[in-house]
């Protein structure tokens, strides 16, 4: 066979291969089911994610179901093998893959304390701070000035101020969640991204909890926890009931706030508390009138103050009718130490071998209370303090 001849062969194989491409090309086309027709769809036949939302409200509230919302449902059942025609969590009415993107996140509570608190960095695991001593204004001041006042030509008496010590040692919360490399390169939303915010949210919700909550014991020092040696706990009134809050335990926690605190310091209490302060009343003769209600009562946004200071209603929080439902708190005198910031690290070798790869989420904190003790004032007996709960003894 000579040149000629052989490029006529390869011309006439090229041409039996292009045709063969066609007809495989139009024979799958005619094979090709409708359900996976409108499976491969990213809108499911859908002409917007509107439209989707729209059939979706027909079904609940004309019993409804439009012929595109019926047709997308049998797809996907028959060719993604969903059991159950009637279980929506079995993949009744599954999301399109061009609309899934739109779906929202639920976010999570902003930092309370973080924000508010004093900031220590640390270079290392365990830091000492040196702080005032000054639990008692009866005699003396910083736990040992004395200020006399001396004649002409009296001698003068030395004193000096006590120091204590607060040591603030690092503590981990960490993280780790395995993605498979299909999922990162075929998701529709961006998985890594995604998963990094979720991770950051969760780790500085459970952070600040500590620093509400905490014990003490691997976690920070909480300001609500009983272990803070400058709590106070403010005793309820005499009868007013269990699991209530009553105008007069405002008042009476407002009054154990250091002086120098009631210009800084926030209420914070938890979300069940929030029918005992829209109840709230002072006594009038044999009535009494509400002090909590907008001018507008209830048809006014409600208040998100008390005695002129912010309140915030968080889920952190102790439970109504426990210490720690409701409290007042300057956190300026809360002393947070961190070294860096949240820690993200990313491996293909762990999982390697699963086609994962692997995230790790590491936070290195720890949170004191500054006072070691509440202040005894100098004329006055209740003690003040920047860290003031009611008491969970309500009859």
């Amino acid at each position: 066979m000579d040149k000629t001849e052989l490029k006529e062969s390869i011309k006439e194989a090229i041409k039996e291969m292009g045709l063969l491409e066609v007809e495989r090309k139009t024979t799958t086309a005619i094979t090709k089911s409708p359900e996976d027709a409108l499976v491969e769809d990213r809108k499911g036949g859908f002409k917007s994610f509107g439209h989707y939302l729209t059939d979706l409200v027909k079904v609940e509230t004309e019993k409804v179901v439009p012929e595109t919302l019926r047709n997308w449902d049998n797809a996907v059942r028959k060719v993604a093998g969903y059991m159950e025609e009637g279980d929506l969590a079995q993949g009744g009415y599954l999301v399109p893959e061009e609309f899934s993107k739109k779906i929202m996140e639920k976010s999570l509570e902003d930092a309370i304390v973080r924000p508010r608190a004093a900031i220590q960095p640390m270079a290392s695991n365990r830091i000492v701070i040196p702080a005032d001593v000054d639990a008692d204004h009866a005699t003396n001041y910083f736990g040992g000035i004395t200020i006399y006042r001396t004649g002409e030509g009296g001698q003068k008496t030395a004193t000096n101020p006590t120091y204590a010590r607060i040591a603030l040692t690092l503590h981990k919360l960490t993280g780790l969640v395995h993605i498979s490399d299909e999922l990162l390169e075929d998701s529709a939303i961006a998985v890594e991204a995604n998963v990094t915010r979720k991770f950051a949210q969760a780790i500085a919700f459970v952070e600040d909890d500590d620093f509400l909550n905490g014990t003490g014991v691997n976690q920070a020092l909480g300001v609500l926890n009983s272990a803070n040696p400058a709590l106070i706990t403010v005793t309820a009134q005499t009868g007013q009931g269990a699991s209530t809050i009553i105008a007069e335990n405002i008042r009476d926690m407002w009054c154990r706030m250091y002086p120098a605190g009631q210009n800084r310091a926030v209420w914070i209490a938890n979300n069940e508390t929030f029918p005992q302060l829209f109840g709230m009343s002072l006594a009038v003769g044999t009535g009494g009138v509400p002090i909590w209600l907008p001018a507008g009562g209830i048809s006014g946004a409600p208040y998100q103050s008390l005695m002129g200071k912010a309140l915030i209603l968080t889920e952190k929080c102790q439970a109504l009718g426990t210490a720690g439902d409701i409290a007042l708190i300057d956190f300026s005198q809360y002393v947070i130490g961190q070294k860096g910031g949240l820690q993200v690290a990313t491996s293909i070798h762990f999982r390697f071998d699963y086609d994962e790869q692997s995230f790790r989420f590491v936070l290195r904190y720890d949170g004191q209370p500054t006072w070691t003790s509440a202040l005894t004032p100098k004329r006055g007996s209740n003690t003040l303090s920047p860290f003031v709960v009611l008491s969970s003894t309500r009859t």
